[in-house]
């Protein structure tokens, strides 16, 4: 089974942030899947934590967890492994130590494989991760990568100023890559007008744009098993 791009991406933030040894990192990611059987158990979940977007329903499961009596008895003989991945896993989630940049997002770009799709009418949809896009959001610091002094206004949903995440090269052209693009080095934090002058605006005015952000995250993406040419990177983001 294809490891996801969350789990890839806990590894990376642990090594990053901590000092544990790999066999550690090992023993958190283990406890994780784990608790993805007990929590899908319990209905609590349809697959596993990583599709968990909200950091509120996260905070939940620890308290569902933390008051379940075999989780308890597992946990203590377990040396407190498992609760110790849980909250390790929080913190990864809540992206604190990305936007402050404690734990810098493009040390854990890796190439991940390609996750799930369903078809609906007839069309291949690849599910996109709503947690890594709100963490690529978190790690700009709700700022907009093309233009940094843009302002919006503050939104209910985080008290910060809304952002949108934007996939540079689209879901749509999955298929043509082997590593996947629901990735942070393919998400940047895009106000809402340049999100749409993106997707709507002429090549002329795009390209200036386009040429940023291409040397901006080119290096990230190739990291990332994307490897593309100026002309290949404008080709699959401008049409």
């Amino acid at each position: 089974m294809a490891t996801c791009a969350l789990e890839l991406y806990f590894r990376k933030y642990l090594q990053e942030k901590t000092s544990l040894k790999q066999s550690s990192i090992k023993h958190y990611s283990e406890a994780l899947r784990w608790i993805s059987v007990h929590l899908l158990n319990k209905g609590l979940v349809t697959k596993d934590i990583y599709e968990v977007s909200d950091i509120n329903r996260l905070y939940e499961f620890r308290a569902v967890l933390f008051a379940d009596e075999e989780f308890r008895s597992l946990n203590i003989r377990g040396n407190s492994m498992y609760s110790a991945g849980l909250n390790h896993y929080i913190a990864f989630a809540e992206a604190t130590d990305l936007e402050d940049h404690t734990v810098r997002i493009d040390k854990m770009d890796t190439p991940v494989e390609p996750g799930e799709y369903i078809i609906e009418q007839g069309v291949k949809r690849w599910k996109r991760s709503a947690l890594i896009r709100e963490q690529s959001i978190h790690s700009a610091g709700y700022l907009c990568e093309i233009e940094s002094k843009h302002t919006t206004f503050i939104a209910a949903s985080t008290g910060r100023q809304y952002m949108e995440g934007h996939h540079l090269i689209a879901m749509q052209r999955q298929d043509i890559f082997n590593n996947s693009l629901d990735i942070y080095a393919n998400i940047v934090c895009l106000c809402p007008l340049c999100h749409r002058m993106l997707h709507y605006a002429t090549k002329d005015q795009k390209m200036p744009v386009l040429n940023q952000l291409y040397e901006a995250r080119k290096d990230r993406l190739a990291n990332s098993g994307i490897k593309l040419s100026k002309e290949e990177f404008v080709e699959m983001t401008c049409c």
